[in-house]
């Protein structure tokens, strides 16, 4: 991790009229702006760590975090995969307790910190602030029962598809890379799935001879997205 020299402006941040931040007033912005660190992360490095306390919110200014916990067997298991303008850590640090979760860089990414205690007097000074910080919580409880589904009810080639459609939909979303190409690990991708590297290498061979993908090296490029959106949506 390296604290950067050059602070980002939440002012003027592209994700912030579809962010927690969006009604908040300009003083608080500017205080926002004046308070917070941001650090860069290489691809691997821990963010915090599942059990340690929240010093604060987390937003992911470039690049993606991968948010996970690890199974009773070892085995890590990714829950989320965080883009720009996505915050971290807001459960844990509303809750009070510890990390429920453990976050580190899926790739090179830029990651702000808003200190705690700044989030927590934004929650009482700013009615709009706290709505949107409860609608938040709200939909990230909704997407973990539908994984929860998914993990229970739908093949395996069915969470790959839909996997492989969600990171390529967040990785078109970055300003370098409009064609969307995905660069993950075999081993990430099969923590995001829920199923074993060897299996997902086999099910990336089937969608490249059915012409639904093609691969380079780690890169994974979505040449038919119709049809990964077909297996993804069957159910045993």
């Amino acid at each position: 991790m390296k604290v950067t020299a050059e602070i980002p402006d939440c002012a003027h941040c592209k994700s912030r009229k579809n962010s927690l931040f969006h009604f908040c007033h300009s003083n608080e912005v500017e205080s926002l702006s004046n308070n917070k660190t941001c650090s860069t992360y290489k691809r691997g490095q821990i963010l915090f760590q599942e059990g340690t306390n929240p010093i604060g919110l987390f937003c992911v200014n470039s690049g993606m975090v991968k948010l996970y916990k690890y199974a009773s067997d070892g085995r890590e298991q990714i829950v989320r995969i965080a883009k720009p303008g996505d915050f971290l850590g807001y459960s844990s640090l509303l809750a009070g307790g510890h990390y429920s979760i453990s976050a580190a860089a899926l790739e090179d990414c830029t990651v702000c910190l808003i200190p705690k205690q700044q989030i927590l007097d934004l929650f009482k000074a700013n009615s709009r602030f706290a709505e949107n910080y409860i609608k938040l919580l709200c939909d990230s409880i909704d997407q973990s029962y539908s994984k929860m589904a998914d993990l229970a009810y739908k093949p395996i080639r069915g969470r790959m598809a839909e996997a492989l459609l969600l990171l390529y939909n967040a990785f078109k979303d970055e300003d370098d890379n409009p064609m969307g190409v995905i660069t993950i690990s075999r081993e990430d991708l099969a923590s995001l799935v829920g199923t074993v590297k060897e299996t997902t290498i086999r099910i990336l061979k089937d969608f490249k001879e059915l012409n639904y993908i093609s691969t380079r090296r780690t890169d994974i490029m979505i040449t038919n997205a119709n049809g990964l959106v077909k297996i993804s949506e069957l159910y045993d």
